[in-house]
């Protein structure tokens, strides 16, 4: 220890032995070996500590989410929705949106695709989910027609996160509708809500605010 550059009193709180001892032991080593202090390490000669280690981030149990997961759906009857206001309901949903990505690449383990199955059509592929998660986008910006009186756009200024998705959601339906791979339904869907949809991004004129607004109210 003395060599490796401790000194007295660290080895003799280490070895838990007096102070003394330890210094009259050092001192009749360095009589018989003249040469043990100029061998000793001085402090810059000793390897520099090393730096510490960052904690990993906690990351709640996969049952912990799950449960979560399970009484959302049977409280609302229904899976948690991405455009949801509810941050916790938008970090449900990004969390199974990961365990659908992990199901697809095969790692997830049998007894957690079993678990998820009970909850209903979680894995997102059946057509009723997508239909859900349309009707679901549509009711909100309808909602956000009738706020704000016109459509959404995401560089206007104060643009909040849902904004900004409801206007990438309505230029998607409109690019499908260019290339004609609009469902039909959906087409006329919005081609009864929300008048001219199809036509600008710019703000309802005030007719066509009139017959949303009718439209709404007549629901």
């Amino acid at each position: 220890m003395y060599l490796r550059g401790l000194t007295v009193r660290q080895i003799a709180t280490l070895c838990r032995v007096d102070y003394e001892k330890v210094r009259l032991h050092i001192r009749s080593q360095e009589r018989r070996d003249p040469t043990l202090p100029g061998r000793r390490l001085i402090l810059h000669d000793q390897p520099a500590p090393a730096p510490p280690q960052r904690s990993a981030p906690y990351r709640v149990p996969w049952e912990d989410r799950f449960v979560k997961l399970r009484k959302f759906v049977q409280r609302q009857r229904r899976f948690p929705q991405q455009l949801s206001p509810n941050m916790e309901e938008k970090n449900l949903h990004r969390w199974l949106r990961h365990q659908r990505t992990r199901y697809t690449e095969g790692r997830m383990s049998k007894d957690q695709v079993k678990q998820l199955d009970t909850l209903g059509p979680w894995r997102g592929t059946m057509l009723g989910d997508r239909e859900t998660h349309w009707r679901a986008v549509h009711t909100q910006l309808l909602q956000f027609i009738q706020d704000t009186g016109r459509m959404p756009h995401r560089e206007n200024e104060g643009a909040t996160a849902l904004e900004a998705t409801l206007d990438v959601w309505i230029q998607t339906q409109r690019a499908k509708a260019r290339a004609g791979k609009l469902k039909h339904i959906r087409r006329h869907t919005l081609d009864r809500s929300v008048p001219d949809w199809n036509n600008t991004r710019t703000s309802l004129r005030s007719g066509a605010r009139s017959a949303l607004l009718q439209t709404i109210s007549a629901r």
